[in-house]
This record gives structure tokens, C-alpha cells and sequence, in this order.
């Protein structure tokens, strides 16, 4: 096992710059996700680990080891694609043992691994089959074990289920945390999916256009975005995010947007306004309530615009003012687009952003 050390990694394809300024770490036996849309660097970034990708500047450390002078097969990483990257002409046990034949282990140590691994991934009983003839999520386990068996210091993982139905995706979600769980193997994953990222992450770096934009636990990326895009881009439906302007008048903020304006019950923390500044914001759709449960309250008044059932909850769509707001409810709420509704939200659910960064404030 070891710990993964990146700093200042920039990447540029001819005058594309792909990554910029990439610090992180990755603590011994960690499970860190690398979360971001698509074209962000993510992918860049774990082949530049790798060593598949060659960074511009900046150095990777694997277990205190600098690695940038060193191919991938001297790094000690095993890596799990996308595609599965299984020979089609091989067995499962042929497969498994490719790596470790190419690498000159002994028959007695590579036997010992792959059952090792197919006991583990529960895949013994497909040793003799080839990937033709293995399902999804089978092929997806073989693929794991291959790396498994390597006993690598580190795995990558790059966007491991994006090819699998929901239903196995949430099957493997929960193999794959199991497996970092018996392991105790630093592990780095890849994806673009935010349910993947909540559930299987002990640290979640999100990234857009080749930065980082925020690094921390499930629930810090999720209850304290630093920034609007963050916000925006964790949640399903995602946060609700109003953009007007800001201003403090007696200890109190007043949020205005193009044509409604909210007072809010806070005071931020860095002081008052001699102006009203350009502000951004948001509400998370679970934070919007039917009724108020506690005060002091923020109310907000609008139409109903479309109401989705989703079975176990309720989104309904507002209209304010031109502006659009989701609150999910729970599925025995009651309401008919046309309907003019109050919502609640606690100041304490209530996120501001200024000029990109979060606004910190305190609750009267």
C-alpha cells in the first residue's frame, strides 16, 4: 500500500492546457474520487498517474517515490478502464494470469492469486469461460480481478461502470466498496457520476475545465459548496441557484432578484455593505419545505408550474417571477400545476455565493 502525492501538475496538448496547477493527496488506503463533467482533465489526470500520459510540469509521488522518470509497468499500479480490456481469445483464469505470466511469476504464486481473487470477486465458478460469453457486470469483475491480482500499491479506476445498467451499476458500486473495504488499497476512481462519487468516496475532488474546484468529504462537498459550480453541479435535481444582488439593511440581508426580492435573516460574517453586490443564491430542492418547522423562516411564494411523482417523493417545479425553483416533497404532498404555493427554507440551509467563493454568514 502507499500514499499518492501530486503537485502543480499541468498538462497542455499543443496550446490546449488540459490540467492546470493539480495538488492533491491521497492518504495510504484512501478512496479518492475524481468527480467532474465530461472534458474536465479527470481521465487526463489518472493516466498521467498512471504513467500512460507524460504531465508538462509538475511531479507525482507514489508511496514518498517520485515516479515521473518511471514507466507504467515500474510504477506498481494496476488500473481498470472503462471498456474492460479483456483478451477475447482468453479464458477468465487465462486472463487473470496474463499480467502476472508477462511479469515471470511463478505458476505456484499466480495459481495461488487467482483464486485468491475469484473467491473474493465470487467468479470461480467462470474460470473456464471467455468474455463472450460473461455478462456485463461479469466481464466488469474479471477486470477487477486482473488488477487484483497484480497486489498493486495502487488502483485506478477509470470510469469502471458508465457501461452497465443502472440496477448493476448499483450492484457493483456496492462490490467495488466492499472490495476497497477488505483491501485497505489506496484507490482512485474516476467518474462523472455523482451517486458514484457520494457513495463510494472518502474524498471527492471535483474538477471542471483542468482545476480542482473543491476537495473534501461526501457531506462537506455537499452541505458547504465553496462555489456556485459546485453546488450546481452535486445533487439530483441540483441545487437552486438564483442569481440577483445582495445588501445589508439593519442586520438583515436583502437578496433582489430581476423582479422579487427576499429578506433574509443572516448577516455575513465579513461585515456590512456600503452597496448592494452581485450575489448568487441557492437552495438545495429537499431544503424547500411544505410548512414551516422552526424560525426564523425564509417564505417564498410562487405557481406551480409542473409536479413529477417520483414514487418515494414529490418534485414540484415553482415559478416566481420568471424565476424557477425545485422543491422535493415527500410522495404524500398533494398539489396541481396552477396552484399558488408557499415554500419554507431555514436561513440555515440557505447558501450565498459572492464573486465565485462562498459567503460565509451567521443566523439572527
Amino acid at each position: 500500500m502507499a500514499d499518492l502525492v501530486l503537485t502543480g501538475i499541468d498538462k497542455t496538448f499543443g496550446h490546449q492546457r488540459v490540467l492546470q496547477g493539480i495538488s492533491l493527496k491521497a492518504d495510504d488506503g484512501e478512496f479518492v474520487v475524481l468527480l467532474g463533467p465530461s472534458g474536465c482533465g479527470k481521465s487526463t489526470l489518472l493516466r498521467i498517474i498512471a504513467g500512460l500520459e507524460q504531465q508538462t510540469s509538475g511531479s507525482v509521488l507514489i508511496g514518498g517515490q517520485c515516479v515521473d522518470a518511471l514507466p507504467p509497468h515500474r510504477r506498481d499500479i494496476a488500473m481498470v478502464f472503462q471498456n474492460y480490456a479483456l483478451y477475447p481469445h482468453l479464458t477468465v483464469r487465462e486472463n487473470l494470469a496474463f499480467g502476472l505470466r508477462m511479469r515471470k511469476t511463478p505458476s505456484d504464486i499466480i495459481e495461488a492469486r487467482i483464486a485468491e481473487a475469484a473467491e473474493l470477486l465470487e467468479i470461480a465458478d467462470l474460470l473456464d469461460r471467455r468474455p463472450k460469453d460473461l455478462s456485463g457486470g461479469q466481464r466488469q469483475r474479471v477486470a477487477m480481478g486482473r488488477a487484483l491480482v497484480r497486489h498493486p500499491r495502487l488502483f485506478l479506476f477509470d470510469e469502471p461502470l458508465s457501461n452497465l445498467d443502472a440496477r448493476l451499476r448499483a450492484s457493483m458500486r456496492v462490490e467495488i466498496k466492499k472490495l476497497h473495504k477488505r483491501l485497505g488499497v489506496t484507490m482512485i476512481y474516476v467518474t462523472h457520476d455523482q451517486i458514484e462519487a457520494m457513495t463510494l468516496g472518502e474524498k471527492i475532488v471535483v474538477m471542471d475545465q483542468g482545476e480542482i474546484r473543491q476537495i473534501g468529504t461526501p457531506e462537506e462537498i455537499y452541505r458547504q459548496p465553496h462555489n456556485p459550480f459546485v453546488a450546481g453541479f452535486i445533487g439530483t435535481p441540483p441545487m437552486n441557484l438564483l442569481e440577483g444582488r445582495l445588501s445589508v439593511q439593519a442586520r438583515k440581508c436583502l437578496f433582489e432578484a430581476e423582479t422579487f426580492q427576499l429578506v433574509l435573516p443572516i448577516v455575513p460574517e465579513k461585515g456590512g455593505m456600503a452597496r448592494p453586490i452581485p450575489a448568487i443564491l441557492g437552495i438545495r430542492p429537499e431544503d424547500l419545505l411544505p410548512h414551516p418547522e422552526e424560525r426564523p423562516i425564509v417564505e417564498i411564494t410562487g405557481t406551480v408550474d409542473l409536479v413529477e411523482n417520483l414514487g418515494a417523493e414529490t418534485l414540484v417545479y415553482l415559478a416566481i417571477d420568471g424565476k424557477r425553483l425545485t422543491a422535493r416533497f415527500p410522495a404524500t404532498y398533494r398539489v396541481q400545476p396552477g396552484n399558488t404555493v408557499t415554500v419554507y427554507v431555514s436561513p440555515h440551509r440557505i447558501h450565498l455565493f459572492t464573486k465565485g467563493e462562498r459567503l460565509p454568514f451567521s443566523c439572527e
